[in-house]
């Protein structure tokens, strides 16, 4: 004797096919039959023939959606809310393709109707969190998303977006958090490797004094591996390298400083590799040779990156910094003047950078000054 469960699985399409046409149940049918074309035909012909019923435009507009002819799906599935203002499914899709084609405030619209007809759609929770990291409205994303959690707990996918959430909010503890949960779920998707990556890199793990505190190249190293070989994943490992470059110099822990920017090198030439144009690329590999004092090899790297983007200014004046250390001052005080055109209040980050804190003009008198002395 079948048990309760597995016979209301077997009457479910039962009560379907009984309470719709057979025109409508052939186009049902070729629909899971992944024979869209046919499911189309038939679904037209429902309507044709048996006039407007909002769960046949509701096929009919996944149908189209399937195919990928999005603007056939959306009127269809808009003819099936005006037929049923409580067909949330219509109102879900809706809401998808709208997100698909970036189109944010029409897929809140939908995605928001979908959730007031059912309160707990985890679609709908889930990607309103979405729409508002698109909005850059962390606060919204997070009530949504952990609205969703509380709907179907341990979706690797929600901690994920939670993590970007805090993130968003400057919240580095509780984003990695989330993405620690979302790791635990699902240990080898290398997008979560590599944002809980960026969520270390954000917390400046990169300046502790204990080794064991620096996880985000590792995290970069581990999505890399699982498969994320993209120009971004290699440009933020190369930072993050960098940057305990940087703060091995300033701790006056010399060989470590100059083995991580020879490893840096490394990860930003891979970003060239992947996409030629990543100027910022070049401009870091400048930076890492001229801590390396390898200056010529300097010179030529930030040379292409002002070749690719000349207006950036922080480009024109590590140009300058590496002309000085080679005590061509006239080319120094070209590339400064050329900085305090970009932006007259221009100063050198010194907490990112070993040399000290100088605005453009302090570096200008200084080039000037030792011009006039040669």
């Amino acid at each position: 004797m079948l048990k309760k469960a597995s016979w209301l699985l077997i009457g479910l399409p039962y009560l379907l096919f009984a309470q719709t046409s057979n025109l409508f149940n052939s186009g049902y049918e070729e629909y899971f039959r992944n024979s869209l074309d046919g499911a189309e035909e038939a679904f037209k012909k429902a309507i044709e023939q048996e006039g407007d019923v909002a769960l046949y435009h509701l096929y009919l507009g996944k149908t189209y959606h399937r195919k990928g002819e999005e603007e056939k799906a959306k009127k269809s599935l808009l003819e099936a809310v005006r037929l049923d203002s409580k067909e949330k499914r219509a109102y879900l899709l809706l809401g998808e393709i709208y997100f698909a084609e970036e189109s944010f405030k029409e897929a809140e619209v939908y995605y928001k109707k979908a959730v007031e007809l059912e309160p707990i759609s985890f679609d709908g929770h889930f990607k309103l969190g979405q729409v508002y990291l698109k909005f850059q409205e962390p606060d919204k994303a997070i009530y949504h998303l952990m609205k969703a959690d509380e709907i179907e707990k341990d979706v690797s996918w929600v901690f994920f977006y939670l993590g970007q959430a805090y993130l968003g909010k400057d919240d580095k503890t509780s984003a990695i958090g989330a993405f620690n949960r979302a790791i635990m779920l699902e240990s080898n998707n290398p997008l979560f490797y590599y944002w809980r990556g960026n969520g270390y890199f954000s917390s400046a793990d990169y300046n502790s004094p204990n080794d064991n505190d620096f996880h985000s190249a590792d995290d970069y190293r581990m999505s890399i591996e699982f498969g994320l070989s993209t120009p971004a994943c290699y440009f933020m490992y190369g930072n993050t390298l960098l940057n305990r470059g940087f703060y091995h110099l300033k701790t006056e822990r010399q060989n470590e400083a100059l083995d991580y920017f020879e490893t840096a090198i490394v990860k930003y030439k891979k970003v060239l590799s992947l996409d030629s144009s990543a100027s910022n690329a070049y401009n870091n590999i400048g930076l890492a040779y001229f801590y390396l004092d390898r200056i010529d090899e300097a010179v030529a790297s930030y040379k292409k990156a002002i070749e690719l983007e000349p207006t950036i200014a922080f480009f024109h004046d590590n140009l300058g910094d590496a002309y000085y250390k080679k005590s061509l001052f006239d080319k120094a005080l070209s590339e400064w003047s050329l900085v305090y055109e970009l932006d007259p209040n221009y100063v050198t980050d010194g907490g990112y950078f070993p040399l000290p804190q100088k605005s453009i003009k302090e570096k200008i008198r200084e080039a000037k000054r030792r011009c006039q002395q040669d």
